[in-house]
């Protein structure tokens, strides 16, 4: 029997939630939060699970687990020309950069509002 999942930190929501499928009436596939945090942290900013797993407040193997699962749904949609729709998933919006090296998102953020 799973245990309760434990909420994972994500370091800011994001502007654009979909990405439209080419032809009309196609299906969509679902990603949540915590796997296109994943997604960001490990493909886009280049960190190692270690550091992206402190970053999102889970275990290396749980965010193993996130990657594999948000890898498969990008993939599918790709595939098999369906949209993709971020929402939904047990995650908190973090109040400050949890990433040892500031993330490109949140340097970002700082450069805008400076």
């Amino acid at each position: 029997m799973p245990g309760n999942e434990k909420c994972r930190f994500v370091c800011a929501e994001y502007k654009y939630n979909s990405i439209e499928p080419v032809a009309e009436g196609k299906e969509y596939t679902e990603l949540q939060m915590d796997e296109m945090e994943a997604l960001r942290l490990c493909d886009f900013e280049g960190m190692d699970q270690e550091m992206a797993a402190h970053s999102m407040n889970v275990s290396r193997g749980t965010l193993q687990r996130i990657l594999y699962s948000a890898r498969y749904k990008v993939t599918e949609a790709l595939i098999e020309n369906k949209g993709i729709v971020i929402t939904g998933g047990n995650y908190k919006v973090s109040t400050g950069c949890r990433c040892s090296l500031r993330c490109k998102k949140c340097r970002k953020e700082v450069t805008e509002n400076e």
